[in-house]
C-alpha cells in the first residue's frame, strides 16, 4: 500500500455495522484521519470516544464530532471555542446543541458564525411556532418563539448609518462574463 493512502479496510470497518465498543475505541486512535472521522460519525459511537475525538488535531474529525447528535453539552461547549470556524459552525448547525450555547454564538467574533447561529435560533423559533420542535429533534428548545426571536434580533447588531456606506453585495455574482471570441471570425 502506498504511503499516505487511506487504509480502506480500516475505513470500511469503521463505517460498518455491528462493531464492538472496544473496536470502535481502537479505531478512534487510527493514524488515518478518514478512519477517525468515520468513527466520529457513527451513531453508536460511545461518549468517551466522542470526547477524545473532540481534541483531535484534524478539523474534519472535530467537525464530525460537532455534528454528532449524541455529543454532550461539555463536548459542544469545548468545540464552540475551537480555533477553526468550520468546527464552530458545525456546533451552531447541530440541532442537538443546547439553545443557550447557540445564543452565545450570536456574539462570536466571526460574521459567518454569527449568521449561522442567528439562522438556527430563528429556525428553532419557527419550529416552536409551528409545533414541530420535537419533530426536528430540538430537545433543548425552550421558551416561547417570540422570546427567542426577540433575543436573536437583540443580539444581532442593527445596521447603523455608517453601515449604509458598504456595498450591498458581498459576493461575486453567480453568472460569468460571456466567453471572448478571439481569433474567431463570424460569417458576414
Amino acid at each position: 500500500m502506498a504511503e499516505g493512502a487511506p487504509n480502506l479496510l480500516s475505513l470500511h470497518l469503521a463505517s460498518g455495522a455491528e462493531l464492538s465498543r472496544e473496536k470502535v475505541a481502537a479505531l478512534s486512535q487510527h493514524r488515518d484521519t478518514a478512519v477517525r472521522e468515520a468513527v466520529a460519525r457513527r451513531l453508536d459511537c460511545p461518549f468517551g470516544v466522542l470526547a477524545a475525538l473532540a481534541h483531535d488535531s484534524r478539523p474534519l474529525v472535530r467537525i464530525a464530532v460537532a455534528s454528532h447528535p449524541r455529543a454532550g453539552r461539555t463536548v459542544l461547549e469545548h468545540l464552540a471555542g475551537d480555533r477553526d470556524p468550520h468546527v464552530v459552525k458545525a456546533v451552531a448547525r447541530n440541532e442537538h446543541t443546547p439553545l443557550d450555547l447557540v445564543e452565545r454564538l450570536l456574539g462570536h467574533r466571526r460574521e459567518e458564525v454569527r449568521h449561522i447561529a442567528s439562522r438556527m435560533v430563528h429556525e428553532r423559533a419557527a419550529a416552536i411556532v409551528e409545533g414541530t420542535a420535537e419533530d426536528i429533534g430540538a430537545p433543548f428548545a425552550r421558551g416561547t418563539a417570540a422570546a427567542l426571536t426577540l433575543h436573536a434580533e437583540a443580539a444581532v447588531p442593527a445596521q447603523g448609518p455608517d453601515d449604509g456606506a458598504r456595498p450591498a453585495r458581498r459576493h461575486a455574482p453567480h453568472t460569468l462574463a460571456p466567453r471572448p471570441s478571439i481569433g474567431r471570425t463570424r460569417p458576414a
